[in-house]
């Protein structure tokens, strides 16, 4: 069974999703860098030249495209791809959905470094981007909140991880 990390951006999806690949010894994807590598230029060049809904549609293609061989793998998605219409139904027919979800000041405190690279936050700092980000995460909660599992502790340890993986892998056995 594929597994599918979802998560507010800056929620640790890559950085969990590379080390839970390589402890399940399976390949991983992340959708960000397949629709990158789809339209030929960075998120932020999407955004700014095609627009967000081009991004949306690219986004829904990788994220099928991901799912769909039966070998499972480790999986990555931006933040808005399990809320587009019928995704997160396709992804827990075809994966376990784990939600990440750190605290909202991990989550803020990551968000600032690097934002430029995030086009819906690039130009929002301090109260402002906190509202942006509270905004957002409220009108995803019913979409993250349909995971199979969510995971709220830290696990940039190795121990946190393996604790968590533990807790997962009797689900993932065929």
């Amino acid at each position: 069974m594929h597994v599918s990390l979802i998560g507010f951006m800056g929620s640790g999806k890559t950085t969990v999703g590379q080390a839970l690949a390589d402890r399940l010894g399976r390949p991983f994807v992340d959708t960000d860098k397949e629709v990158e590598r789809m339209l030929g230029m960075s998120v932020r060049d999407i955004f700014d030249n095609l627009g967000e809904p081009a991004f949306r549609e690219a986004e829904q293609d990788a994220l099928s495209d991901a799912l769909r061989p039966l070998d499972p793998i480790v999986l990555a998605t931006g933040g808005g791809t399990p809320c587009a219409d019928g995704a997160m139904e396709w992804m827990r027919r075809r994966s376990l959905v784990i939600a990440l979800q750190p605290p909202l000041d991990t989550l803020l405190e990551r968000l600032q470094q690097g934002q430029e690279h995030r086009p819906l936050i690039h130009d929002k700092s301090g109260p402002e981007l906190k509202r942006v980000v509270e905004r957002m995460m409220l009108t995803r909660a019913a979409c993250y909140g349909s995971a199979h599992v969510t995971w709220k502790q830290d696990l940039t340890s190795d121990e946190a991880l393996d604790d968590a993986l533990a807790s997962i892998q009797w689900r993932l056995e065929p």
